[in-house]
């Protein structure tokens, strides 16, 4: 009598026995190996697989199956990261292939898509938590104080021995659970990018050992028997695709977007060490996140359209392609459906809105259209490319990336100069997005919040100077880091312009070279913000505490008033031709120059081409290049000097609109000067006989030089003193009567009086012309200061 009904239940039984005697008796106990697993549930109850890891498909897994073509069989998942697109297959009763080239990602398909049966039990779980004298101390030794709380670490160590007591399809769910569980928990994010307390999950021991078990639990009720023999891989994907057999190949692959993207091997550099406990790693001590050297070769821009190539290539015996991939990605749409084409496919392609909440909480980035390229077997398209797929051993090993390289010399600095954007791609420039301390507008940024929250500034839009405008919109962030030094911590950034896409970038470009634009300004969300003086907290501007309503980025009580910035989220930047809040946040280099930056510079200047050779009129420039260029191509040198007459006319033309500007403001000052001058003289008694020649006197004032204006100023102030003399003058002798009474005022002056038959007498009230008043009154000041005596105070003497 056969005791096993296929060569499948003898191999599941042969692991689980090998699973069993290799666990330790003094941990499991006697009867741990004879007790049975958990008995697999009906598909109703079965849990929905749900993972937080970057990319992951799991919203779009039913958008998936709708497209996946009828009487599939067999799937390849050539990419299949956290697996939750082969699970969904699986579930669906497929054959499926599973493949990538991580570690955790391959011990997650072993373990739910492989694996048909074998589940821990019970006791094998706390077996996993037990004490182990044995244990090693390597986490705790090289990531003390990041990424968990205390004494997670030292309980890290003890898990991961015990898991090296198990084997087979429980050593891979053992695994696969403790990494889920290393990447959740309270606080902190899904990966390991930041060493500080907002990249630190809050779990105590007692909190990690509760997720651990019920993570495990939860793997162990996904796992079910579709009655097909499933496989995972862990191999070099262009080693793979020539030989799989399938009926549709689903390919997920990395893939560089005009902003960036994310190198899953750095994101979770620790899960992933943690699966061989950093055997044959070597751990760069020198770094705040303790990431480990790898010679992984990512995706760029620059290699995109050659890796797709090549693994495609490799897959064109396989009929049906499904492609997952989003907008703003490279190869563009219509080059992806080209090198489609190129290989005998027919293709469709599909779009949906999405949100990669992994991302960022907020920005463009986050909101995608997610695109899926239907591919199916047609009419063999007319090749652009030689069909034979041109070997790419470095291509095997691609699984994400950021679309630049970004190398930290000695002065620990993001330089643009080592950047290879190629002569095809589009510009990039370094810059100091923000820096510890306090701004012009009153917002503070602590070296913790920036050093926690720097990345949040990868993949937002670069605007001219804060416009909300679409149009815009001329570059974006593709790297970050947080740097610092003696005058504190600071965030550096590369951009990138988009100056094959839009006339605003290229002229952003060309006024960057030059030093026109020099400075930037980022702009940013923060979750809440604390007052400096009183230490309340809001998440609302309009309940400001009255520090922070009335003196905002100024003193109160001699103590200096400014917003505390928490749960910052930079959300872009603007191009500035001036300083901003932040002085310090300026351009460092622009990619197109190669050669070092000059060291004499003053702090704060900017290393712009025409700060290192003679600055050229755009035109001559042209023309010094273009003996060589018409013998290349003399349709290409008369679009460059066109486009060169255009930028040279819209520089003029900004020119002329800053000059205006200036005109306008200084006219503004003029007329604010004259208007303060006629006000205090009107107070001190002179006026206008219509509101017509007060209006004539302040536009002649503001008109004036600064220094005709300063002697007419001059000369009004004499004004109000030679009235008085004449004032004092005409009452003397009233004041001199015997009899201490008032005298009757001379005869000569003339009374306001009233006769019965006849009209009122006219009283003479006419004023001096302003002109011959000024007159007079440069004659007093004149005379004044050669010494010599006014006709008032000669008359008065007489």
């Amino acid at each position: 009598m056969e005791l096993f009904a296929t060569d499948l239940e003898r191999l599941a039984f042969l692991l689980e026995a090998d699973a069993a005697l290799t666990l330790d008796p003094d941990t499991l106990g006697s009867e741990a190996a004879e007790q049975s697993a958990p008995e697999e549930l009906p598909p109703e109850k079965r849990p929905k697989y749900i993972t937080n890891y970057i990319g992951s498909k799991q919203k779009l897994v039913d958008w998936i199956w709708k497209h996946t073509p009828e009487g599939t069989g067999t799937v390849l998942d050539a990419f299949s990261g956290s697996a939750v697109v082969a699970y969904m297959y699986k579930t669906k009763g497929l054959q499926v292939i599973a493949n990538d080239r991580l570690r955790y990602c391959h011990h997650a398909a072993k373990a739910i898509i492989e694996n048909n049966s074998v589940r821990l039990s019970e006791d094998e779980i706390e077996a996993l938590l037990a004490d182990n004298a044995k244990a090693g101390s390597f986490v705790q030794d090289n990531f003390k104080g990041i990424f968990f709380a205390k004494g997670v670490h030292a309980l890290i160590d003890t898990i991961r021995a015990n898991c090296d007591k198990l084997s087979g399809f429980k050593k891979d769910i053992a695994l696969f659970g403790l990494g889920k569980t290393c990447m959740s928990g309270k606080g902190g994010f899904g990966h390991f990018s930041s060493s500080t307390d907002y990249g630190r999950r809050q779990d105590t021991p007692d909190e990690f050992k509760d997720r651990l078990r019920k993570n495990l639990q939860r793997i162990n009720a996904l796992v079910f028997d579709n009655d097909k023999e499933n496989k995972a891989y862990r191999q070099d994907i262009n080693d793979l695709l020539p030989k799989a057999k399938a009926d549709l190949a689903y390919f997920d692959p990395p893939y560089a977007t005009e902003f960036s993207t994310t190198n899953y091997e750095r994101a979770y550099h620790f899960v992933e060490g943690l699966m061989t406990y950093w055997e044959g790693l070597e751990i760069k001590a020198d770094t705040k996140v303790k990431y480990y050297e790898t010679d992984h070769k990512t995706v760029t821009k620059a290699n995109a359209n050659e890796f797709f190539q090549t693994f495609l290539g490799n897959a064109k015996h396989i009929p049906h392609w499904l492609i997952s991939y989003r907008d703003h990605a490279y190869p563009n749409e219509q080059e992806m459906k080209r090198i489609i084409g190129s290989f005998g496919k027919q293709s469709r392609m599909k779009s949906k809105d999405h949100h990669y909440a992994i991302t960022s909480k907020h920005g463009e980035a986050s909101n995608a259209k997610e695109r899926l390229f239907v591919c199916a077997p047609g009419a063999k398209a007319s090749a652009e490319r030689e069909e034979k797929p041109v070997p790419m051993a470095a291509a095997a090993n691609f699984h994400t990336s950021i679309p630049v390289d970004i190398r930290l010399g000695d002065s620990e600095r993001l330089a643009t100069e080592a950047m290879d954007v190629g002569s095809a791609g589009d510009p990039q420039f370094s810059f100091v997005l923000c820096r510890t301390g306090t701004n012009k507008n009153g917002d503070h940024f602590t070296a913790e919040e920036l050093s926690g929250r720097h990345m949040t500034a990868v993949n937002k839009k670069v605007d001219l100077q804060h416009s909300q405008e679409f149009n815009d919109i001329v570059g974006g962030i593709v790297a970050a880091d947080y740097l610092e030094d003696d005058n504190g911590g600071r965030v550096e950034c590369v951009g990138e312009l988009y100056v094959h896409d839009t006339p605003a970038a290229r002229l952003a470009y060309k006024l960057m070279k030059r030093g026109i634009i020099s400075q930037v300004s980022m702009e940013c969300d923060y979750q809440e913000g604390e007052c400096s003086v009183c230490h309340k907290r809001f998440q609302n501007k309009a309940d400001y505490c009255t520090h922070l309503r009335k003196f905002k980025g100024r003193d109160f009580n001699g103590q200096p008033v400014f917003e505390i910035l928490h749960g910052v989220t930079f959300t872009g930047l603007g191009l500035l031709d001036r300083k901003g809040a932040d002085e310090n946040a300026r351009i460092l280099q622009v990619a197109s120059l190669q050669s070092q930056p000059d060291q004499s510079q003053p702090e704060g200047d900017s290393t712009m081409e025409d700060k290192t050779k003679p600055t050229d009129d755009p035109a001559v420039e042209a023309a010094k290049k273009k003996p060589a260029q018409q013998e290349g191509d003399p349709a290409r040198v008369s679009d460059l000097e066109k486009e060169n007459r255009q930028l040279k006319a819209q520089v003029a033309e900004l020119q002329k609109r800053v000059q205006e500007l200036e005109a306008e403001q200084k006219a503004a000052a003029c007329r604010s000067r004259a208007k303060k001058l006629l006000t205090r003289l009107e107070k001190q008694g002179l006026s206008f006989a219509s509101d017509e020649d007060r209006e004539a006197e302040l536009k002649r004032l503001a008109e004036l030089s600064d220094e005709a204006f300063a002697a007419t100023e001059a000369a009004y102030e004499r004004l109000p003193k030679s009235a008085k003399a004449d004032k004092d003058k005409e009452e003397k002798p009233a004041d001199s009567d015997q009899g201490g009474k008032p005298a009757a005022k001379a005869s000569t002056e003339t009374p306001l009086r009233s006769d019965a038959g006849v009209r009122p007498h006219d009283v003479d009230d006419r004023k001096v012309s302003l002109e011959d008043r000024l007159r007079d009154g440069f004659m007093a000041a004149y005379r004044n200061r050669v010494g010599e005596d006014s006709p008032e105070h000669s008359q008065i003497n007489a």
